[in-house]
């Protein structure tokens, strides 16, 4: 169904103050879930407020504070709050320490939930024309090749990059699909794809309850990918102080800008991610189509969407979401 912007917004705010949350907190959360449904990650966008972990269920067990701090990094404790308010304090911080020292990076642990749509976070870091690099950790979901119990968590990563139009944005999880992927399907009594997730006997399964009982597969179904899982375990597990295959809690995160003055300057960086983006987009096709570059074409579309002040939702999650309210 469509659904003014400005309605889903109110209706995410009214559900996150509704409990924990203060309304500036709530709408820096609902800054992220709405990013990921205006760029089609619908599986980090309003699914958020349902499911294993809701948002607006998740308690605070105190402010998040500073631990550590260095002229070049900062460690902060989550206090037990959602993941993308702590998200979003630390993405503030690494762009300021980022600005004034070239070179940032901020570790989180002890948050209760995912921070969400990890692009965001590059995406804003990127939009100070620094390079950003961010990784999280979550509960253990995903084998390590060749098992069949749950390891490592979905472990999304993201890279930005500023130019002189869009920022440039890759953002992936090592999982073939995410918990909330999962959390999804089930919410609307969907299957899930094929060869993404096992049962507890390491029967694949398309049944998301199946799959919550068992585990996830690698995003390539080989070492590759549930070696990618490992380093981001490693990252924002053991360096931030966070927990490690972890089955509850203590969700870690690391945030790191880079400003390209350290090397070639910003300037010539972004002029060159630019012409970079040209030459990609100049090659051939088979069918003839143009070349669609995720996360960086996603912003037209995304811009799109804002303008015409609508986007499409499902309808059962807008009811579900209003009956709670």
């Amino acid at each position: 169904m469509k659904i003014k912007i400005a309605e889903l917004s109110d209706l995410m705010n009214r559900a996150l103050t509704s409990k924990y949350y203060s309304p500036k907190e709530a709408e820096m959360i609902t800054e992220v879930f709405l990013f990921a449904e205006l760029t089609g990650k619908n599986t980090q966008g309003i699914i958020k407020l349902f499911g294993t972990e809701p948002a607006q269920d998740v308690k605070p067990k105190y402010p998040p504070k500073i631990i550590k701090e260095t002229n070049l990094s900062t460690l902060i404790d989550g206090g037990g709050a959602a993941g993308p308010l702590v998200g979003q304090i630390a993405t503030d911080k690494v762009i300021d320490l980022a600005k004034k020292n070239n070179f940032a990076i901020v570790g989180t642990s002890n948050t209760f939930s995912s921070i969400g749509a990890i692009g965001f976070y590059a995406r804003k870091i990127a939009n100070n024309n620094l390079i950003g690099i961010v990784a999280a950790s979550s509960p253990k979901t995903v084998i390590q090749f060749g098992g069949i119990d749950p390891m490592y968590g979905t472990n999304p990563m993201a890279y930005g990059f500023p130019t002189n139009e869009y920022p440039i944005v890759f953002d992936m999880a090592a999982s073939a699909i995410t918990w909330s992927g999962l959390v999804r399907a089930k919410a609307l009594g969907e299957k899930l794809p094929e060869n993404v997730a096992i049962d507890k006997d390491g029967n694949l399964t398309t049944d998301p309850d199946e799959a919550m009982q068992g585990a996830v597969l690698p995003f390539d179904r080989s070492y590759k990918g549930s070696g990618l899982a490992m380093v981001v375990e490693l990252l924002a597990g053991p360096l931030v102080g966070a927990s490690f295959v972890q089955s509850t809690g203590d969700w870690g995160s690391i945030f790191i800008a880079i400003n390209p003055d350290l090397l070639a300057g910003a300037d010539s960086f972004k002029k060159n991610a630019s012409e970079l983006i040209k030459k990609i987009k100049a090659g051939r096709t088979k069918d003839g189509q143009k070349i669609h570059i995720p996360g960086y074409d996603s912003e037209k579309a995304r811009e799109a969407i804002l303008q015409s002040g609508e986007i499409e939702i499902d309808e059962k999650l807008i009811n579900d979401l209003k009956a709670s309210l």
